[in-house]
Parts: C-alpha cells; structure tokens; sequence
C-alpha cells in the first residue's frame, strides 16, 4: 500500500516537468519563429521526401545538440510512464510508450518547423532526436530514481542538499567540458585538428591573445570539485592533502585535454593540466581554513565590505558588458536602435554557434550571480534572528534587483556603436541571482527534521561528517543575545538602497565629465559614509552649494549633486539594517500638511510632465520641455527619500544640531572662496562701481536668478549656530571672519531682495542669540559680545559696498523695476486664467514653455535645438531675445587658434556671431568675434574658416586666469540657422571643441542670456501658484505657517536650532518676495531639508512597540 502509494507520488510529480521540458524543445525548435507561410498541403508533400544530409564535422555540433536536447526528455517520459517499477513486462511497456510519445513529439517538431524560416528538416535531425530519447529512456532504470530524488534532497537542506549540489555541479562540469560534443570520426578530420593549432604542449598556437588570462576560469570552476573528492576528513597534514588534490587535478586535466583531441573545437594544452592541477590544490587548501574559520565573528564585517564593493562591482560589470568599448551614440540615435531590437528570448543565441550560445549565457549568468549572493550574505549578515524564514519572496527581491541591473546595463548598449542589448541577458540575469539566492539558502540551511537547539553533532559523529557541515553550520547559528536584539528592518530598504546604487553609477559612467575622476570621487565618497554614516548630515550640505558642474557638462536636468545624494541615500538605506528604525517622527497635524503638499506637487507633477515629449536630444537639454517637471521635482523627491535618514540622525540631537550647523557652514565656506575667487578674477574685490552681479558657484544663473543670494542668507545664521553650539574662542573668531566674508557676498551680488534678507536675518540673529545670551547661565557678558562682534562686523564691511555707487543706483530705480515686475507678474496670472488651470496650476517647471507659448510679452527668447538628418546631429539656432550657444574653451593668452564650423540657412538671412571671450556667467570681458553670414538663396552646407588671436586676454596686473568660451549667437531676428562640425584648433591642432559636431546633443555645451524675465515668475508664492494652483500655494503657506508656530515658541525658550531655523527661513522668504528661488533643484532640496528637519527636531520622542519592548526585557 504504502510503495503504491509511493509511487504514485513519484510519477504524478514528474507531470510538470515534462510539460516544461516539452514546451521549451517547442520553443527552442521554431526559434527565431519567422513565419514563411508554406500551405499545409505543400508542408505536407516536402515531409513525405526528408532528405537525409551528407553532414561535415561544422554540422556535427547541431546534430549533437538535438541528441542531448531529447536525452532529458525521454528520462523524464519514462520516469512519469514506469516510475520506481521494476517488472519487465510494466517496464517494457512504459519504456515502450515512452518512446513512441518521444518519437510523436520529434516527428511533430519537425513538421512544424517547416512553417518557420530559416528551419531546415532532414532525417539527421530525427535520427538524432530518436536516439536521444532511447538513450534517455535507458538511463531511467540506471540513475533516473537518483536524478528525481536529487532536487527534493537539496531542497530540504542539511548535509545531503550540500553533497547533491556539489554532485550535480560536477555532473554539470563533466557534461559542460566536451561541449559542443562534435566529435572527430575520420582520419582526414584528425589530421586536419592537429594541423589547425588547437593542440600544444603547453599553449595551443591558435589559443588566442588571452590564453593566459583563460586559466584564471579554469581552475576556479575546478577548486570546488575538491569539495566532493575529499568529502570524507582523513587524519593528514595539510601538504599531503594539496599534493594529493594536485595530482587528483592533474589526471583529471590530462584526462579532459586528451578528451578535447576528439572535439573539432576543442582547444587541449598541457597549460590547462597545470591550472586545474593548482586549481583543485587551491580548493582542498581553503577546506581546513574555512573550517577554523570563525564566521559569526565575521559578520560584523561583511556589510561594510559588500557596501563598498558596489560601486565598483557595478563598474566592472559595465566594463565586462563593454560599456567602455567603441564610439557613444547621441540620444535620438541610440533610441532609434531600439526599434531593431528583438525582445523575443533567446533570439539572438539561434543566430550564432552552439559554443558561442552557451559561452554567453554563462558568462551572463557568472557576472550577475555576485547580485543574488551579495543579498544573501547581507540577509546572514543583519543579525536577524529571521533570516532563514521568508525565503522565497528575499529570492524574488534578489532576481528583481538583478534585473533591474540587467535593464539598466542592456540599455546602455544601446548608446555604443559596437554592442547590441539583448533582452534574454536581463532573464539569465533574474535566473542567476535567484539560483545563488537560492543555493546559498539550501546550504546553510540544517535538515528540517533536526531540531535548532541539536545544530551541532556529537564528536563521535565528526568522522562521517562532510568536510562543508561544520563550515555551513556556522551561518545557520544566531547566537541566543543577537535573537532577543534583532529588529524588524524594512525589506524594501536594502531594494532603494541598491537601486539609489545603480543609478548613482549609471550617472557617473555617462557623465561628459572625467568618467575616472568621478567614479573614483564617488567611491571615496562611499566609502566615507559606510564607516560614518551619519557624516551625510555634514557632506550633503557642504557640497550642495559647490557640485554643479553644468556649465561644463551640459546636463542641464541632472548635476554631479544630484549622483552623490543618490550615493548617500544608497548607502544611507544599506546601512538602516545596523540600526534601530527611527524613533522620531512628525507630529499629525505636520504630517497632514506635509502629505497635503507633497499631494499637491504630484499633481502638478503629472499636469506639467504630460504629453510625454519625444526622446531625443531635445527632451533634456531645454527648459521648455515638459520633462522640466523632472527636475522641478528632484528636490522634493530627494527630501522625501531622506526623511528616515534626517530622522535617524535626531535620535543624537545635540550631535545632529552640530553636523548641521558644520555643514551648512562649510558649504557657505566653499562658496565664500568661490565669490572672492570671482571678484578679484573680473571686476576686482573692490570694486563696488561697476555693472558686476556675481553668480558664484550656481551655473542656473545663466537665465538669471537670486540663487547665490538666497543661499547665502540662508547659510549665514548657521555660522552663529556654530559657534554657538561649540563656545571655543578660535571658533568665534573664525566665525565672525566667515559672517562678514559672507556679508561682503551678499551685497556683491547687489540684489535689493537678498541685501533686504539678510539684514532681516542678521536681526533676528542679533535678538535672538541676546536673550539666549542674557539667559544663560555662565558666560552671559563675553556671549553677547561675542554675538554683537558677529554681526558689527558684518555690518561694517557691508556698509562700504551698499553705499556704493552701483548699489545706489540700484536702489534709486527700484520704483522701475517693480513697476516691470509687477506687469510681469500681471502677465503671468493672465497665462494661468487662459488655462483656467487655477486650482492645480500649470504643472511643475512649465513656466519657461507657458510664457514662450501665452506671454503677452512682444519679444520670445531665442530656441536652439537639435535635429538629426540621416544620421548627422546639428544645432539649429533660431533668434529671439540674445542667447548665448557657448561652451567652456581652453584658450591661452596671445596665442593664435583656427575656428572653423559648418552653417546652413535655414530661414531667412541669419548672422551667426562666433566670439571667444573671457566670460563670466553672465559678463564678457576680452572678446575676439567674428560675424558670419549665411545666405538665404543657398540652402546648402557652407564651411568657414577663420583666425582668432587671443590679443589681451587675463587680466591685467593679476595672475588669475579667466575661463574663456567659445559662444554662437544668432543676431537676425525671424531667422534660423544650422550649426555643425565647429572646432577651435591651437597651434599644434589639437580641437578645444568638445561635441562640435552635437552628436551628443547638449554634452560640453551650455547656454546664457541678457533676459531673465522669460524663465522666471520672480516672485516664490506666485511661482508656487502658477505651478501648483490655489490648491499648492494654500498647503505651501500653511506648512510655513505652521513651521514658524512650532519653532517660534521653542527659540523664545532657548532653543538656538528653532532661533536659526527661523532666521534661515525669514532670509528664503523675503528673497522669494522679489525672486523665485524654487525652480532651482539644489535651493529647493535644502528650503525642504531644513524645513523637515526643524519638524522632526521638536517632534516629540516616540517609542516603537519594538523599542519599548527591549527596554522592558533589558536587564
């Protein structure tokens, strides 16, 4: 009853497979499936005359390929059909039927493969295919039994899952070394293998440039066979088991290279005796060291060295996937190679041979593998006393995020002229990671019918023991102290931690930049926030002001900043599992008000980003294209994904106040430097008449803006908040030093709204910090002077510069400019009613393409764009309001360059006007320029060539250098031109011009201009509206609002933090008044960080049932 019952449990679970392993012979049989559309009475016909095929050895591969491909599914048919039966007359008949069914599935295959071309059908094909069968079908008897039992046995864990996966590895190996099996059967074939140089006695000569390298693969994928050969622990020394792995090695080479002598494609070498010899001698040799190895005590160690081997993990992986390999496509042209792909799986495997096919699968398979077992061992790692439950979904989460590498990765193909996505990488790269997910979990798992409190064997059980047990049994122990401590972390945590990863590399590979000095910065970076974690608070916002390198780059929608957040959320959300979750929260009502905002802005967010322009270069290289939304956003978006990683940080809050006020001062440092850098490098330190705004370390200045304003009053009152917190005299000096350094920045950018803010800031500084002051309890007199120092002396160095000319005859025509103003601002509310977008706005940075498309306004600001013809990328100017197409050149004084470019009217009779200037943001100093005419009769390509002389350039009296930039400017208004091929030779004829031919669209280039109005509201509360409707303004106001009730009462009690907070956020507003701050990315990440962060900081303490409950339970 009970063998009956046994077998009929057998066979039914072999159903699956063999429907599985039908459907992919199917699959793989009409592969690449082009349908010819043969009749079925011709199909018919051509069937009843195969021909049999006189086969050379080039065909013997296929032939042994359907051979194989048919062996698996005859043992599985017969292990359905006879089971564990032993009865000859029941076995005959199953084996019998098995392989009539066999024989069905062949002869149907092959007829269907008439209808799909480039099949072929011939008897060998059938032949092959029988045989297959026959001789699967006699292997059930033999070992079919083991074969089915194996995979339940690894499944179940424990010792026996450890031994079968090492058997079935080396089954693997044994098949995998004589593929593609297309053996020698002539003496003529013999004859010729030995004459082609695919045998040597050490180095095949025709083993290829790399033959060397080919050695390192050999003996790692033989090193764990030793696992399997010396299973059994004998009492020897550790020479004689190496000598004894040696020579185990060196047979076992000899025997595998005389085996390729009767391969067509085999390569045999006595090299390869060597390296499986070392390799089998390195795997007996890690056996005893592992084994005394003490692996809990490692597990603090292993998140760190996982977290940094990310970053370059992830750039090896493009460089093997050939990222770094041939010439860069453009957007539009890489995106137009994504028509030509095929997503069917596999398609691109039929079309190569046997060997190649399989090469690259596993060479895929072995480069995303790391993915599933990095998680895995970061699972083992955390300390959870749950690590080994709930494995099937972590599997899920493994392949998930080896996909999502693979997407990434194959899509970056599409950009290199030399490689070509294939979408069946993306699902070896889901199958590899499960698989090692999978495997490593079966390994360290002990046998179910063990108990955990018995994991370790008696010693008298040592001698029957696998070498591995006491090895793996390691990672399966939690001690008893680390179970009562473990935490519930998020499981999705370690997924936005690695995807923040891959994107941070993905934008650091693509960079126009240095791709090495930015991949290297960022893994320093990396590698500074895994070991302090909490320095993210000081970094992020000392870099914030200083990492935007757009003028350079020419990525207008994504900055350096914006990859080295990605970098510290990535880490940041990695390094969560080694802490407690955050205990600090909003309170509701913030909470509610914040939800109702970020509500809001997701709104807009959709309104602004739709219709979907066309990718191409284009889409992101414009502020008139509705992906602006995209970066509209990233500072909210950005805030949002810090939020856990600012709550933590208040967990400490007098350290956290401290890091804050660290860093905001030294971003204000970095950007102080950068502002007397400017000055004395153009107009002069002291030189307080002249037309000269400054625009510091903020390249968004290019359309005009108050962002170096309004970060400059936001970040002065954090000095106070320094030196405050810190109370060391060196520290107060340097403080009062740094506040009037950036008093002077401030009124050099002779901005009325930020001279206005910061002399509000400074205010309620003085104030504040007085009753502070008064209040304290030692050190009440040197406090307030101290305090009085900082801001006296601001004021007299600011005093010089606001009584200047130049400021003075700012202020006079400021009744002027708020008349302009306001009729702008008329203007604007005009656009949103023709819209009748009032509750919701416009969408998020809609602006710039709103006003080009609804302004009253006569005047436009002149379009650039990019269009591809046949292959060939240009720029087309049009002409409008003056914009400056420039890009940063390195041009030497007095030296002569040849400036050549390619120019097509396109409408009307455009003067191009090509300068090279010593320019600032915004102001051109020195200038060589030459006007070029195009004519509106001739609509073919003209070349022009001429000499530029760098007469006068740097500046006078001073060995400061100034950037020069090369700048076309379309000066004929209704007209366009196209631009193409512009170089800017040197002497020596090397090409200062970077993307001259705009085959990368914006790469390298940047653009200026003289009106602003265009690409500003200039007011915050109306940009706000505009964009995101009464709905939006309401919730931005009662977040302020709200932000302003809660610190006000916490400054009045002595809190320096709600004291500063208050004075940053007066400064952001009352610049906001006159200007709109917002749509910079960098500005609105940091007005969200501070606000946030000041909410979180007077949030009430709160205990999560977890924390209460350790605290309960601590001693």
């Amino acid at each position: 009853m009970n063998s009956t019952a046994q077998y009929q449990l057998n066979t039914s679970s072999l159903v699956g497979p063999v429907l599985i392993y039908l459907a992919m012979i199917v699959y793989g049989s009409l592969l690449p499936f082009h349908w010819n559309g043969l009749s079925l009475s011709a199909a018919w016909a051509n069937f009843q005359h195969i021909p049999l095929l006189k086969l050379g050895v080039a065909s013997r591969a296929d032939l042994v390929a359907n051979l194989l491909l048919y062996i698996p599914f005859g043992l599985l048919l017969c292990g359905w059909l006879v089971g564990e039966n032993r009865q000859p007359r029941l076995m005959s008949i199953g084996m019998l039927l098995s392989l009539l069914l066999s024989l069905t599935v062949a002869l149907g295959v092959e007829f269907i493969q008439q209808f799909f071309a480039p099949r072929t059908v011939s008897l060998n094909d059938i032949f092959a295919e029988l045989a297959g069968s026959i001789l699967g079908i006699a292997l059930w008897p033999v070992i079919g039994k083991h074969l089915t039992h194996l995979p339940r046995t690894i499944a179940n864990g424990g010792t026996q899952a450890r031994e079968g996966m090492l058997i079935t590895y080396a089954l693997l190996y044994a098949v995998l070394s004589l593929f593609p099996y297309d053996f020698l059967l002539s003496f003529d074939e013999w004859r010729d293998k030995l004459a082609s140089g695919a045998a040597g006695w050490v180095f095949a000569p025709n083993c290829g440039e790399k033959c060397f390298l080919r050695l390192i693969p050999e003996a790692l994928l033989v090193a764990p066979l030793a696992a399997l050969i010396f299973r059994h622990p004998r009492q020897h020394h550790l020479p004689s088991l190496l000598l004894s792995a040696a020579i185990t090695g060196a047979i076992l080479g000899v025997l595998i290279e005389s085996l390729q002598l009767t391969i067509a494609s085999g390569i045999s070498q006595g090299a390869s005796v060597i390296s499986r010899a070392a390799g089998l001698a390195l795997g007996a040799g890690l056996i005893p060291v592992a084994r005394s190895m003490d692996w809990l005590a490692l597990r603090r160690y292993i998140n760190p060295i996982l977290g940094l081997c990310i970053l370059p993990s992830l750039g090896a992986l493009a460089w093997l996937n050939g990222w770094f390999s041939g010439d860069r496509l453009g957007v539009s042209e890489g995106l137009e190679r994504l028509g030509d792909i095929h997503f069917t799986p596999f398609y691109y495997h039929y079309f190569t041979t046997e060997t190649a096919a399989l090469a690259s699968l596993l060479f895929q398979a072995a480069l995303y593998l790391p993915i599933g077992a990095g998680l895995w061992i970061w699972h083992w790692s955390s300390f959870r006393s749950e690590w080994q439950q709930d494995h099937q979904r972590r599997t899920v989460v493994a392949g998930l995020v080896a996909g999502i590498v693979a997407c990434i990765i194959e899509a970056g193909k599409l950009f290199i002229t030399v490689k070509h996505p294939d979408p069946t990488n993306i699902l070896i790269a889901v199958a590899a990671a499960m698989g090692a997910y999978r495997v490593l979990h079966a390994l360290s798992t002990t046998q179910p019918d063990t108990p955990a409190s018995s994991a370790r064997f008696k010693p008298e059980e040592i001698a029957s023991r696998h070498y591995l047990t006491p090895i793996l049994e390691k990672f399966a122990e939690i001690p008893r102290a680390e179970q009562l401590l473990s935490k519930e972390r998020p499981h999705w945590t370690v997924a936005v931690g690695v995807l923040a990863i891959v994107f941070a590399t993905w934008a650091a590979i693509t960079t126009p930049l240095s791709t090495g000095w930015v991949f290297l910065s960022l893994i320093v970076y990396a590698t500074l926030i895994w070991r302090q974690p909490a320095l993210w608070l000081v970094c992020v916002p000392a870099l914030l002001p200083l990492l935007d390198l757009t003028h350079w780059s020419g990525r207008l929608f994504w900055t350096e900043f914006d990859t080295v957040l990605l970098v510290t959320l990535g880490v940041g959300y990695l390094r969560l599992g080694s802490r407690l979750p955050p205990q600090r929260s909003l309170r509701r009502l913030g909470r509610l008000l914040f939800f109702l905002f970020v509500l809001s802005a997701a709104i807009s967010f959709v309104i602004g980003l739709f219709p979907l322009a066309t990718l191409d270069h284009n889409a992101f290289s414009s502020y008139i294209s509705s992906y602006n939304a995209l970066r509209a956003v990233k500072g909210l978006l950005f805030v949002l994904a810090f939020m856990p990683l600012l709550a933590l940080q208040w967990e400490e809050p007098v350290r956290a106040i401290n890091r804050l006020a660290l860093g905001m001062t030294l971003g204000l440092a970095g950007t102080v430097a950068y502002v007397l850098w400017e000055r004395a490098t153009f107009p002069g330190l002291f030189n307080f008449e002249n037309d000269y705004r400054i625009t510091g370390p903020f390249p968004g200045m290019h359309v005009g803006g108050a962002y170096i304003e309004a970060f400059l009053t936001a970040a002065l009152p954090f000095v106070a908040l320094l030196a405050w917190e810190q109370r060391r005299g060196w520290v107060t000096v340097l403080a009062v030093g740094l506040y009037s350094l950036g008093g002077y920045s401030v009124m050099v950018t002779f901005s009325r709204g930020g001279q206005v803010a910061f002399a509000l800031a400074s205010l309620v500084l003085l104030f504040g910090f007085l009753k502070l002051a008064a209040h304290g309890r030692s050190h009440r007199f040197s406090n307030m002077i101290a305090v009085i120092l900082i801001v006296g002396v601001a004021a007299v160095i600011t005093w010089p510069i606001f009584s200047g000319q130049y400021s003075q005859t700012r202020w006079a025509t400021a009744e002027q400019d708020l008349g302009a103003r306001t009729t702008h601002w008329a203007d604007v509310i005009s656009i949103v009613r023709k819209q009748n977008a009032s509750l919701f706005g416009m969408g998020l940075g809609s602006f710039p393409a709103a006003y080009f498309w609804n302004s009253n306004s006569p005047s436009r600001p002149t379009t650039y764009g990019f269009v591809n013809e046949n292959g060939n990328s240009l720029l087309r100017l049009g002409s409008g309001d003056p914009l400056y197409f420039e890009q940063t050149v390195a041009v030497v004084a007095e030296q002569r360059y040849t400036l050549s470019m390619d120019l097509r009217a396109k409408a009307g009779n455009p003067t191009l006007i090509a300068t090279v200037c010593e320019k600032a943001m915004l102001y051109s100093y020195t200038c060589a320029s030459v006007p070029l005419q195009g004519n509106a009769g001739d609509r073919n390509w003209s070349h022009f060539e001429m000499q530029i002389h760098a007469t006068n350039f740097g500046p006078p009296g001073s060995r400061l250098t100034r950037p020069v930039k090369l700048s076309l400017y379309n000066s004929r208004p209704g007209t366009l031109v196209d631009v193409d091929n512009v170089t800017l030779l040197d002497i020596s004829g090397k090409n200062l011009v970077h993307n001259g031919d705009f085959s990368d669209g914006m790469h390298h280039w940047f653009f200026s201009t003289d009106e602003y109005l265009p690409w500003h509201v200039e007011n915050m509360y109306l940009s706000v509206f505009f964009e995101q409707g009464w709905f939006g303004l309401l919730c931005f106001l009662a977040l302020i609002v709200y932000a302003i009730v809660r610190w006000l009462p916490h400054a009045w009690r002595n809190d320096p933090l709600s004291l500063v907070l208050c004075a940053s956020l007066t400064a952001f507003l009352a610049v906001g008044v006159l200007n709109s701050w917002g749509d910079e990315p960098r500005l609105s990440f940091l007005f969200y960080l501070l606000l946030i962060a000041g909410l979180i900081a007077e949030a009430p303490f709160v205990q999560t049932r977890q924390h209460s409950a350790i605290i309960r339970n601590s001693p």
